[in-house]
């Protein structure tokens, strides 16, 4: 379906104009946010125009994953000097590995650790003051009989910190976020537990002087995941803290959401029609964007070739029913993963996977509206 969305900003009121054909999906319509966020996010211009979301351009890179990727992204001015994005993979000799980039086309620094998983790890990058510095988190679940849970927090020049849960045990991958972005000290660790009922927990962890130490841990008890979860901070919440936690129900397929402001109390939201068979990935961006979608969905879909799909909405309250949805031409091999970078004067959405080509090659989009 092909569709397209102008925003005028005219004495706080938002203007809707809708053209329908073709074969895209759209999820019911794009609701109009408040005149307030409108003109909050318009300031510098007077028209926005979103499309369908479509592949504009794509990096195929020479390296190979069992799994799908991790992303980090930069995700706004504000963000941490250093790279833009960090990406993590599994190799398909189960190593662990991440490489930078600030262009999302050249990809350079890789890093190839002794360490091994089955799945791909997680990642987030914290503060530096070049491209070679920037220290990084990685978190994955290992390869012993129990398979227990790792986070590594690596600063380039200094010993590594790492830190084996050893209480704590999940049969897919863990997810990883600061637990705040102004004070990259304390990371927050998410993944599904290997109880019958696949349960999601969430679990602070501060890195100090002494090394990584674990805080407590949080069971919700009432989530049940497929597969991994994905946690993320909700940067369009600029006055407080508000986090997402995203994963695929275990009974149904369908993807679920949650929101907390404190990473220990968790709300969960609508759930999604959407279907995926791996975890989801989820981004809120800063109100200051003008051209780019607040809110973002990435996953891989249920059917036989396992599209990657995305999808955004302008709405939060309205995230599950008003969408606008796109099945893009690419299949992946486990979880998709969307990013954001803001390289002034691009702004570049992204959407990263592992091929269903013979050799799973890694695969990095940009995603244009």
């Amino acid at each position: 379906m092909y569709w397209r969305r102008i925003i005028g900003r005219l004495e706080g009121i938002v203007g809707i104009v809708a053209l329908v054909g073709g074969s895209f999906v759209v999820g019911g319509g794009v609701a109009a946010r408040t005149a307030q966020a409108a003109a909050a996010t318009r300031a510098t211009a007077t028209v926005a125009e979103y499309t369908v979301p479509h592949e504009a351009s794509k990096v195929v890179l020479p390296e190979t994953s069992k799994d799908g990727p991790a992303l980090w992204t930069q995700r706004g001015p504000s963000a941490p000097v250093g790279p833009l994005a960090v990406l993590a993979w599994t190799g398909t000799d189960g190593r662990l590995n991440y490489e930078y980039t600030n262009d999302t086309v050249k990809f350079f620094g890789k890093q190839t650790l002794n360490e091994t998983s089955f799945v791909r790890p997680a990642v987030v990058r914290g503060t530096g003051e070049g491209a070679q510095v920037a220290p990084v988190a990685l978190a994955w679940t290992g390869t012993d009989a129990a398979h227990h849970l790792n986070v590594l927090y690596s600063v380039p020049g200094a010993t590594p910190m790492k830190l084996t849960l050893g209480s704590d045990t999940s049969f897919t991958s863990p997810a990883l976020e600061w637990f705040t972005l102004t004070d990259l000290k304390t990371l927050l660790l998410s993944w599904a537990g290997t109880d019958a009922g696949h349960s999601l927990n969430v679990l602070p962890i501060s890195i100090t002087d002494h090394g990584l130490v674990a805080g407590t841990k949080t069971i919700l008890s009432g989530f049940h995941s497929l597969g991994q979860p994905a946690v993320i901070q909700d940067l369009s919440m600029t006055a407080q803290l508000r986090l997402f936690l995203s994963w695929s129900d275990l009974t149904s397929r369908r993807i679920a959401w949650a929101t907390s402001s404190n990473g220990t109390t968790w709300t969960q939201q609508p759930t999604f029609a959407e279907t995926s068979g791996a975890g989801p990935s989820m981004m809120g961006l800063i109100e200051q964007l003008a051209h780019i979608p607040p809110y973002w969905l990435g996953w891989t879909g249920t059917d036989a070739a396992h599209h990657v799909n995305v999808l955004y909405t302008l709405d939060l309250n309205q995230w599950t029913t008003n969408f606008v949805k796109a099945t893009l031409p690419e299949t992946a091999v486990g979880g998709t993963v969307v990013g954001f970078v803001l390289s002034p004067p691009d702004q570049q959405m992204l959407v990263a996977w592992t091929g269903t080509d013979a050799a799973h090659h890694l695969n990095v989009a940009r995603v244009a509206v």
